[in-house]
């Protein structure tokens, strides 16, 4: 240990600067694992026996005369259906997106974080909505707090009312993929309201229609074959039906315009090989300006075996020291991503570095230390030590 140290230590500049960078390497391969994950997590947390059921031809609505059809097809244990009503609060700087939701909501997509008590107060207050922890803190409510939302096109209501006024009910968390964008449109934050109070308001011409369909079936395996069946069954229809599970929904989302996954992949490839780059250049460096010294302890009677050793724990130490403060820094830029989405400031999915990335970080930096001993091992291992000693 004490000449690792020397070796290392021989030139400091250069051996903090490599530590650095070596350290800002395994920092951004830590978060694009933890982004990487988080995106897959989410996925995984969009249950499998969950449909989606929407207009297959981009018509935008759905009439809600077609949840008694969808409750008769073999699979379909539940029906609800939800519509949207975008539009902002007090100026269009601060847009504003409301999920109107029915009855059957509560057994079609109970992953919605309303409790039983949550459905009881929201069916005695039609007006009533409520905001995720996200919405209540990006637009400043408390409960008991009036909403007033104004949509961008003039008012749709019956009675002519530029703006609907909702009242804060109280707030619940979001659920996992919704912070993701596989949930929402426009990764606004979650609100919900009653559906009943949204067809009450709006003209009578968009009156028995909404925006989409969700539906439970008995088992995740049959999701495919259920919305097969749907879809033969209303491909006559006007409109006719377009049905997704909602886990193939949110994979499509996923990887639609810009695949997250296989970026954050990529780049923390493009990490690994940029460590493995200049941790291999500096170790064959080292070993190049040592010849001589490595000479004398083989004159001394150290082996190749102990040689080795030397090679390895010099390219091994300042590698896994980096990848142990990489991943310490890795972690602290995930807390403040997901402070800063908690607060509504980014959308982003939750992000939480595991003890997983860790593993990753130092399995890979111990790897990098013993591809890039390879090269320098094979050239004292067939190196002539009377000619080195002697200066040839």
């Amino acid at each position: 240990m004490p000449l690792v140290w020397a070796a290392l230590w021989r030139n400091r500049r250069e051996s903090v600067l490599t530590l650095l960078a070596l350290t800002v390497a395994f920092a951004l391969f830590g978060t694009m694992l933890t982004l990487n994950a988080a995106y897959q997590q989410a996925i995984e947390d969009t249950r499998m026996d969950r449909l989606i059921i929407a207009c297959a031809f981009d018509c935008g609505a759905v009439p809600l005369g077609y949840r008694e059809q969808l409750a008769q097809i073999p699979g379909v244990i539940a029906v609800g259906a939800q519509s949207w009503l975008g539009g902002y609060v007090a100026d269009e700087r601060h847009p504003i997106m409301v999920m109107f939701v029915d009855e059957g909501m509560r057994a079609a997509w109970p992953e919605l974080p309303l409790s039983p008590a949550d459905w009881r107060v929201l069916h005695a207050n039609p007006s009533g909505v409520f905001l995720s922890r996200q919405a209540a803190a990006r637009y400043g409510v408390r409960p008991g707090d009036e909403l007033p939302v104004t949509t961008y096109l003039g008012s749709s209501r019956a009675d002519g009312n530029p703006a609907w006024y909702l009242t804060v009910l109280g707030f619940v968390p979001d659920p996992p993929a919704w912070k993701s964008g596989f949930a929402a449109p426009r990764l606004e934050p979650m609100i919900v309201g009653s559906l009943s109070y949204h067809e009450n308001t709006i003209q009578l011409g968009e009156r028995g229609l909404v925006n989409l369909m969700r539906v439970a079936v008995d088992r995740p395996e049959n999701a495919r074959a259920v919305c097969r069946e749907i879809e033969a069954r209303f491909t006559n229809a006007t409109p006719a039906l377009y049905c997704v599970p909602a886990r193939d929904d949110a994979e499509e989302t996923a990887d639609a315009n810009i695949n997250m996954r296989q970026i954050s992949l990529g780049i923390g490839a493009a990490g690994l090989f940029m460590i493995l780059f200049l941790c291999a250049n500096g170790v064959a460096e080292a070993v190049r300006e040592r010849l001589p010294e490595f000479g004398a302890l083989k004159a001394m009677g150290y082996g190749d075996s102990r040689i080795a050793a030397l090679v390895v724990l010099e390219a091994a130490l300042p590698i896994v020291l980096a990848a142990l403060i990489g991943g310490a820094l890795a972690r602290a830029a995930d807390a403040l991503v997901g402070h800063l989405a908690d607060a509504g400031v980014i959308n982003m999915p939750d992000v939480h570095a595991s003890i997983a990335s860790f593993a990753w970080a130092l399995a890979a930096a111990l790897l990098i230390a013993l591809l890039s001993a390879v090269a320098p091992l094979y050239r004292l291992r067939h190196m002539d030590v009377a000619a080195v000693m002697a200066g040839r």
